[in-house]
């Protein structure tokens, strides 16, 4: 999730918001003393935006990620728990906006939400500082530069067809994703590039 433009959330509205965000965890998880709220615009929805809170009661710091609509008293929160049901759930409820220029965010949010033992499915189109998680080698960083590319899109009679790139584990895939027009996301095929490099995603929660 670091590829947004976060805002600092207020101290006043960041108290409103907690109240909120708390009962969506089996505990309270943030306190107004120990806590950092961020939101970020994401151009792929008119209704929500992604809220972001982190904690710092815990070592390391826990950071939990939610959908936004409305402000204040008034603002409903969607807890994003590690599975794309709740974006899709949501999705006519946020007014999701997807075309050529918004599919590949859409995607890459998609992918990025879900949660497992390997981390989440990076979906890349370009090589920068979070692509490592440690030190590549030259002939690493080459093989990967080489791999990456922009997404390819293509407008279908229900959605969206993507030739994308990503990163899964320790390894980097080719995949086919099916985008239909109401959000949901199948990848339809995948192929294996390279493995074996110093690619995973570093864990923080």
């Amino acid at each position: 999730m670091a590829d947004f433009n976060w805002n600092e959330i207020p101290d006043a509205e960041a108290g409103i918001l907690i109240k909120k965000i708390n009962p969506l965890s089996s505990f309270d998880m943030f306190s107004e003393d120990r806590s950092r709220l961020q939101i970020a615009d994401l151009p792929f929805y008119s209704n929500f935006k992604l809220l972001q809170a982190t904690t710092f009661s815990s070592i390391p710091p826990v950071t939990m990620h939610y959908l936004i609509s409305g402000k204040g008293a008034d603002a409903e929160v969607i807890k994003m728990d590690g599975t794309r049901e709740p974006i899709f759930e949501n999705n006519p409820k946020g007014g999701l906006i997807l075309n050529a220029q918004t599919v590949v965010a859409y995607a890459t949010f998609v992918l990025d939400a879900v949660q497992t033992e390997e981390g989440s499915l990076r979906l890349v189109e370009k090589v920068d500082e979070d692509t490592f998680s440690s030190m590549p080698t030259p002939q690493q960083r080459k093989d990967v530069t080489h791999l990456i590319r922009p997404a390819k899109v293509t407008e279908t009679a229900d959605g969206f067809a993507l030739d994308v790139i990503m990163l899964y584990g320790d390894s980097v895939y080719r995949a086919d994703l099916d985008v239909k027009k109401d959000g949901f996301i199948e990848i339809k095929n995948e192929e294996l590039l390279a493995e074996g490099l110093p690619i995973r995603p570093i864990f923080l929660e």
